[in-house]
């Protein structure tokens, strides 16, 4: 779910998984801090409260929207993240199969998906965690689609290549990416295909 909040700041980063054992609440995204321009009004703050669930969840998934961002806001305040009068607005959105599951055939049946896409298509990107089937972070997903887009407008990258070592996810390297901006160090710079 999304709250909009009336504050200019909450926390300083992306995102923060919640640990607390007394709330449901598992992590929450800071839509602004990923970039000013996803928050329209900058006396606000967007936070995405991420919980937990699978589809069918009698408990959380079957909840009305209503219900789950009451939730979100009473969680927020028990954490100390909010005011409940400072949540000026919410919105609930489900994501069913958000995260790929990683089985014992799951490097084969991607490579049989990937290898029918690359032969079946000439003009299709893929990015993003349900469009290559991996566990990516936002930031993944989101040079992954830089690199998709470039590929649109006829440079030739592979956005497969990007989150694919085995660094530290949040480990900033001072080498700019192709964007010219610093990002997590395995995802700068993807070379391109040849």
């Amino acid at each position: 779910m999304v709250l909009i909040v009336n504050r200019t700041e909450v926390f300083p980063d992306n995102w923060i998984y919640i640990h607390e054992p007394d709330v449901l609440l598992g992590r929450i995204q800071n839509y602004k801090n990923w970039s000013p321009k996803m928050v329209p009004d900058q006396r606000q703050m967007a936070l995405g409260l991420e919980y937990f669930t699978t589809e069918g969840d009698l408990g959380l998934w079957e909840m009305g929207d209503d219900e789950l961002i009451q939730l979100g806001i009473r969680e927020s305040t028990h954490i100390g993240l909010v005011n409940p009068d400072e949540v000026v607005d919410g919105t609930v959105v489900r994501m069913p199969k958000a995260y790929p599951v990683y089985d014992e055939h799951y490097a084969t049946n991607v490579a049989v998906i990937r290898d029918w896409l690359r032969s079946a298509t000439q003009n299709l990107q893929t990015v993003g965690r349900n469009g290559m089937h991996k566990y990516n972070n936002q930031d993944h997903s989101m040079m992954a689609a830089l690199l998709a887009a470039r590929n649109i407008l006829g440079e030739d990258w592979d956005p497969w290549r990007v989150n694919t070592d085995a660094e530290y996810h949040e480990e900033l390297r001072p080498d700019a990416d192709q964007a010219g901006r610093r990002i997590p160090g395995h995802a700068a710079p993807v070379p391109p295909r040849r």
